[in-house]
């Protein structure tokens, strides 16, 4: 039986969690697991924690996670049907799972039903060739490094993917998506929204809604104008717009558009969107390890000089001082 389908069978759940990844990562796995258990009176799904050696993993946060048992251990619920197989990872995974953890997660899947990575839980299962020929998806930082380095894996910037026995997330908030999607095929919508009851969630976003870089909130509700200018702003960081073309794209005039985004967000346009492409090379310089050139490119700055100054100017530091610093 289908993992995605109306059953009352128990799950069972192995989820493998490395270390500098996010809590909230971490409880938007668990936790709807949780309150589904809690609202049916019965275990709905089990779930046993894995780290690679057994030992609490640290998260990004500081605070550490136990593990009921090391990665690869079978336990005896996983003598049931529909066993899965999560893993969540989060920074320096390439360093952290070594080519021995690659294996043994490319040895180990054929032994699960269904395999899924949350947010950079998806270069692991890249790295391990089991999504060669898959549509996956990542967090959407590294969405064109991902894409780039695995030609072979039909990568769209989905909140979450469902591939077969496949199934990748972009972070926390789609990976709570991905498992209310999961509860509601398995025991219903009503049930479902009790579920997301508990948590207060509103549960507004299809899964293939693009990932945002930048997430609203309630600007697309009470401004969605200046929600509308920042999708366009974020679309085009390499190759920025004038102002007077967003403004001629949301039919309004530039004026306008300057007065919305003063009183709503004390900056102007042009200072937005400045801040914005600076804060996307600083996140490219601390998270990857592309040229400084590459970065001013992507982030669609003329030259190297002119990115150097305008980071400095943001941030107090030339590139090359913040990420040295950073990897300290």
């Amino acid at each position: 039986m289908s993992l995605f389908s109306l059953s009352n069978a128990p799950v069972a759940v192995t989820v493998v969690i490395l270390p500098d990844c996010s809590m909230m990562s971490v409880a938007s796995t668990l936790d709807p697991m949780r309150a589904a258990n809690r609202i049916a009176g019965t275990s709905l799904f089990h779930w046993n924690i894995q780290t690679l050696d057994g030992n609490p993993v640290e998260l990004t946060c500081g605070l550490k996670v136990a593990a009921h048992s090391k990665f690869g251990e079978v336990t005896e619920r996983q003598a049931v049907d529909n066993r899965v197989l999560i893993v969540i990872a989060g920074f320096y995974s390439d360093q952290h799972a070594q080519k021995d953890t690659v294996a043994r997660l490319s040895k180990l899947a054929s032994s699960y039903d269904f395999v899924g990575g949350v947010e950079a839980g998806s270069w692991l299962l890249a790295r391990s060739g089991l999504l060669n020929g898959h549509r996956a998806t990542t967090h959407w930082e590294d969405i064109e490094n991902f894409t780039t380095a695995y030609p072979g894996i039909d990568v769209i910037p989905d909140r979450f993917v469902i591939d077969g026995r496949y199934f990748t997330t972009g972070g926390a908030s789609p990976t709570f998506d991905f498992m209310l999607h999961l509860i509601r095929l398995r025991k219903g919508a009503a049930f479902a929204i009790e579920v997301a009851s508990i948590f207060i969630y509103d549960e507004n976003q299809p899964s293939t809604q693009p990932q945002p870089l930048v997430s609203p909130g309630r600007l697309q509700v009470t401004e969605p104008r200046i929600a509308a200018a920042i999708r366009i702003m974020e679309n085009h960081l390499d190759e920025p717009m004038s102002i007077i073309k967003i403004a001629d794209q949301l039919r309004i005039s530039t004026r306008m558009l300057e007065i919305l985004f003063q009183s709503t967000l004390q900056y102007s346009p042009g200072s937005y969107y400045r801040h914005l492409r600076l804060q996307a090379a600083r996140r490219l310089i601390i998270d990857t390890g592309l040229s400084f050139q590459e970065v001013a490119i992507r982030t669609g700055f003329g030259s190297l000089s002119a990115f150097s100054r305008a980071f400095k100017n943001r941030f107090g530091q030339c590139p090359g001082q913040w990420r040295k610093q950073d990897r300290l």
